[in-house]
């Protein structure tokens, strides 16, 4: 399935050269059938495990296994995140 370009520009900003096929092959594994048949869901949800692993593969791998799980974890996760950043306590 095809990532938005956002998406895309995430990828080869973040992670190396090398990286990219293997960044590529985990987030296809995250199918439509688990994010409640809608591909803005998927697309959320690839965009949550880009923004939280910050080019870091194994943590991209951790996110995909969870996202395969209950996709809506990894955008709560990035929605906490984003919160602290912009909200620190």
């Amino acid at each position: 399935m095809a990532l938005t370009e956002q998406n895309l520009t995430t990828v080869r900003t973040d992670f190396s050269e090398e990286d990219i096929p293997r960044v590529m092959a985990e987030l296809d594994r995250i199918t439509t059938a688990e994010t409640m048949d809608s591909e803005h869901n998927r697309n959320n949800a690839i965009g949550a495990i880009l923004s939280l692993s910050k080019g870091d593969l194994g943590e991209l791998k951790n996110l995909v296994t969870a996202a395969k799980t209950y996709f809506r974890d990894v955008i709560y996760w990035w929605y906490l995140e984003n919160k602290k950043a912009t909200h620190p306590e």
